[in-house]
């Protein structure tokens, strides 16, 4: 059992270290715009392993579920990010928030259940493209400038 405990310490400390330094918003957009991708997602990761409700976490994992992943990974990201940023209460953030709210509906219902996992691949091919901002670039921005990050 100490081994265990040890191991999952050992893990989350690896991969705690393995985040970039500093987890400003700079950072990650910049990250992301140079396609260092994988940088971005263990930030959002890492920030989830602290607070399983993060509001941040749930902006970067949305945009990096949409690039990389399937179609079921994709719905439950979108329905995380949704469950959070229905409880934020920051008026900048859930003022936007509210107003692209029934696009994320209608992706999540509409458009990905019309999705085969070919067509998924071929779309994520395409938007594997760097210096491209993220689809929650100003979310983010609202959240940094608020000081929530």
């Amino acid at each position: 059992m100490k081994t265990t405990i040890a191991s999952i310490v050992f893990a989350m400390t690896a991969t705690v270290s393995a985040v970039p330094t500093t987890n400003t918003y700079v950072a990650v957009t910049n990250d992301w715009y140079n396609g260092n991708w994988s940088n971005v997602y263990e930030l959002a990761q890492a920030r989830f392993a602290v607070n399983s409700n993060d509001l941040i976490a749930a902006n970067i994992m949305v945009d990096y579920d949409v690039l990389f992943s399937d179609i079921q990974t994709i719905s439950n990201s979108i329905v995380r990010y949704m469950r959070i940023s229905d409880a934020a209460t920051l008026p900048a953030y859930t003022n936007r928030y509210h107003k692209m709210r029934l696009g994320w509906e209608i992706y999540l219902n509409e458009f990905l259940p019309q999705q085969t996992e070919e067509s998924l691949v071929e779309s994520q091919m395409k938007s594997h493209i760097i210096h491209k901002p993220m689809y929650s670039y100003p979310d983010l921005k609202i959240l940094w400038d608020n000081g929530i990050w």
